[in-house]
């Protein structure tokens, strides 16, 4: 990759170069759901000195915003893919259906997640790219929304990527049965609303050997912007939104509904992940043995913010792939 960012240039090269190339090749819309409720996205369109490769439409995860991944966006403009994002809903720029800004709320995961993206594939991507193929890449929460678009919505893309994807959610130790009985029990008697044990709004004291991340430099580009930006200081979920991500993520990896994926689909898994269980990885590829699979040595749950090394790897993998 002679294009590659390394990690002693990253933070100035986004400050600078990348963000002007960046900001000639965005458009930001608005796409509205719903009366009153718009999600934020951003439509990059590669040089047109050579045909496209397609268009990647990509997936942010829990807590996160689709500026944090400019360097990915980058990376598949120089590779002549057009390129597709959103913040989803109760995330970034996008609406909240609480008062709370921080905090992260969901009713029904496919309905809503799924169906959000759903509607930027109809009514965005598929207007402006109505002839080229679609390519999804999911991480975390947006590796679930992925999946489960792929089971709902059948032959719509080309290929997927899954990074880390939000199979399951580790319950420190908790049966995850009961983990869901105690957020069926809070939503019942109107709690639903109220924020998990252990989340909280947004403090801004996260530091570097606590995050899911492997590279400083790429942990301190996003998090500066996190303090600097009020609709990117997310804190965490409900139990509305923890009850609804346990099914869909359950539902994602069963047999019944892998067996309803078409596309070419490859699944990187972290070696190091502090929140996806490694049994729910290996349910969805024994139920899917076609995917492609690798296991990343010395990540955490963000792969895509390793050092340098990894990342370079990362990226080939994916492109090789595509």
């Amino acid at each position: 990759m002679n294009d590659f960012i390394p990690e002693n240039r990253l933070i100035e090269f986004f400050r600078q170069d990348g963000k002007r190339f960046l900001d000639a090749h965005r458009q930001t819309g608005k796409l509205f759901v719903a009366p009153g409720k718009g999600l934020y996205y951003e439509l990059y369109r590669a040089d047109e000195s050579t045909a496209p490769n397609g268009v990647l439409i990509l997936c942010h995860g829990y807590t996160e915003t689709c500026t944090k991944y400019h360097e990915m966006i980058y990376y598949f403009l120089r590779r002549g893919y057009h390129v597709l994002t959103c913040d989803h809903r109760g995330h970034g720029r996008s609406f909240r259906e609480v008062k709370n800004p921080h905090k992260i709320h969901a009713k029904d995961f496919d309905a809503e997640y799924v169906g959000d993206l759903h509607l930027l594939v109809c009514r965005v991507a598929k207007v402006a790219f109505p002839s080229l193929p679609l390519y999804l890449y999911g991480h975390s929460m947006g590796g679930c929304i992925a999946a489960r678009y792929l089971e709902l919505h059948p032959g719509v893309f080309s290929r997927c990527i899954l990074s880390s994807p939000m199979f399951g959610i580790k319950t420190g130790g908790i049966p995850e049965i009961l983990v869901l009985a105690l957020a069926r029990f809070m939503k019942l008697v109107g709690l639903g609303h109220c924020y998990t044990i252990g989340q909280h709004d947004f403090y801004g004291d996260e530091v570097f050997e606590g995050s899911s991340t492997t590279s400083r430099a790429r942990f301190d580009r996003y998090n500066n912007l996190r303090l600097e930006t009020s609709e990117f200081m997310l804190g965490g979920g409900d139990y509305s939104w923890l009850h609804t991500a346990l099914k869909a993520a359950a539902r994602a990896v069963s047999k019944r509904e892998t067996a309803k994926i078409k596309a070419p689909l490859l699944l990187f898994e972290a070696e190091d992940d502090a929140y996806v269980p490694r049994r729910r990885i290996r349910t969805f590829r024994k139920n899917l043995p076609s995917a492609g699979y690798h296991r990343w040595r010395g990540t955490k749950h963000e792969i895509y913010n390793s050092g340098d090394t990894v990342l370079r790897a990362y990226y080939r993998e994916i492109f090789r792939f595509l």
